[in-house]
């Protein structure tokens, strides 16, 4: 079967991959040493006031050993750390640190001008119907 390469499912997931790379090689040329993924996974360990290691797998779909590579790494580099739960053994909760939360910001630094620089000829006007159409789209697929 051949790709049609104007066809929105390949355009759809094209463009995610291309903004997940262009993500990553302005971090790396920023000198931060970080994935955009787990640049993600701090923002959602950050926004919830209790977040529990197991729990992140389901949150954002993905292979809980993947995510758990991911907590490793960034507790390796000082940007989190696991704190056991005081009811059960088993559980272990996220807690962002300060070298995580200054990590945080410089990262968001960069991705807010690699997203003024992508969103270059996009008018409000289009860029609220795209919004809305992702919203959409995401509802859908988690009927």
């Amino acid at each position: 079967m051949e790709v049609q390469r104007n066809s929105f499912r390949y355009l759809f997931a094209d463009t995610v991959k291309a903004l997940f790379k262009q993500s990553a090689r302005e971090l790396a040329n920023a000198g931060i040493q970080i994935l955009p993924e787990q640049h993600f996974l701090l923002h959602l360990i950050a926004s919830k006031e209790e977040t529990i290691q197991s729990d992140l797998a389901e949150m954002i779909h993905k292979d809980k050993s993947a995510i758990m590579r991911h907590i490793d790494q960034l507790e390796a580099m000082g940007y989190l750390i696991r704190v056991n739960d005081t009811t059960d053994r088993r559980k272990k909760h996220l807690v962002i640190t300060e070298a995580g939360k200054d990590i945080m910001k410089q990262c968001q630094e960069v991705i807010d001008v690699v997203t003024e620089r992508n969103l270059v000829g996009i008018t409000e006007e289009e860029l609220e119907v795209f919004t809305k159409v992702l919203i959409k789209l995401k509802q859908n697929s988690e009927k």
